[in-house]
């Protein structure tokens, strides 16, 4: 619990800005999120770790969610926004129907 804890608290300092989104069914339960990352000194924001819980699927949260973190940085003058996406993972049509295009391709490497 204290390292998930921790890790939340070390997001806090990756920019200037940091907004926790989410977006909640009329029940009340937090159905979608993401965090949102603005440096408008640099007039960059990058949307990090949308998601749904399964239950909400197919239901427009992480559209809502999606939607005003798009808002948000667009107010703070970020006009390059980004996210990153697994490119043979189907969220990625899914940020292409809202607008994203590929500009890069990133890779990680682990140590046996």
């Amino acid at each position: 619990m204290r390292h998930l804890v921790d890790r939340r608290e070390a997001r806090r300092r990756g920019a200037d800005v940091v907004h926790f989104l989410g977006a909640r069914t009329e029940e009340g339960e937090v159905a979608s999120w993401a965090d949102l990352y603005l440096d408008p000194a640099t007039g960059t924001a990058q949307i990090e770790d949308l998601d749904t819980s399964e239950a909400h699927l197919r239901r427009g949260y992480a559209n809502a969610v999606l939607t005003t973190a798009l808002r948000l940085a667009a107010d703070k003058d970020c006009d390059t926004r980004f996210l990153t996406a697994d490119a043979t993972d189907w969220p990625r049509h899914w940020y292409e129907r809202r607008g994203f295009s590929v500009i890069g391709r990133s890779h990680c490497f682990e140590r046996d």
